[in-house]
């Protein structure tokens, strides 16, 4: 997961507070110049995040870190309209490298006194009616395991279609060919998918005997789905 947004927003503090103060920080004078990263593990997935610089300079990492993206968590300073713009800038980088990918947007800095709640953040920025603005607050946790939650929770809706094909070749003889056949594709496009998947740890593949199965945490949540938004 990307996390990003403009300058000062609370990017770095959001990944050390989902990742539970286990995260790294490249930075100088307390602001980031590399990255920052962590990882959590929220219903028996791994979630990996990598937080950006902001400053407006620094582009050409922003793009680096954006490669491979699944989704993306957009951290906005509610409390400071003078950073608008440069949160605008960055978002148009997001809206290039990753023109498709799922976010979530975070109107943070709620326990500041004035902060703009997230209706007025989400017609500010002009954010779509079914993408989430949630307001948070990294000094005292508010809503950041639902953020996340909900971005992987829009996530796993995205790709429950193909899951959900997959549960039913899961473990059989042949079941990368029936899957395959299933969905019309080819050796290529077989491989492709299954390498995305294995990646991700949703699946482990023996290509030898034609057989994948699904991580049980990805059965648990096919199961359950909504789960997934209950906070931690």
């Amino acid at each position: 997961m990307l996390v990003t947004g403009g300058y000062h927003s609370g990017k770095s503090s959001v990944v050390k507070f989902l990742s539970g103060g286990r995260s790294i920080h490249i930075d100088k004078h307390e602001t980031t110049v590399a990255l920052d990263y962590g990882r959590v593990d929220i219903e028996g997935l791994r979630v990996h995040l990598f937080g950006t610089p902001g400053m407006k300079h620094f582009r050409v990492l922003r793009e680096i870190l954006s490669k491979g993206a699944d989704g993306v968590l957009f951290v906005i300073d509610s409390a400071d309209s003078r950073r608008d713009e440069e949160a605008k800038a960055v978002r148009r980088e997001v809206d290039e490298f990753l023109p498709d990918t799922t976010r979530v947007y975070l109107a943070n800095k709620q326990d500041v006194e004035g902060a703009r709640p997230p209706e007025v953040i989400k017609q500010v920025f002009d954010i779509p009616d079914d993408v989430p603005v949630i307001g948070t607050s990294t000094v005292t946790g508010l809503n950041l395991s639902l953020a996340l939650r909900t971005l992987l929770a829009k996530l796993i809706e995205k790709v429950a279609p193909l899951l959900n094909v997959l549960s039913k070749y899961d473990g059989k003889a042949g079941g990368i060919s029936q899957f395959a056949d299933t969905m019309k594709f080819n050796l290529a496009s077989t491989r492709k998918v299954f390498n995305w998947l294995e990646l991700r740890g949703y699946v482990e593949v023996d290509w030898r005997a034609g057989v994948f199965w699904l991580a049980p945490p990805i059965k648990s949540i096919l199961e359950r789905s909504d789960e997934i938004l209950k906070s931690s």
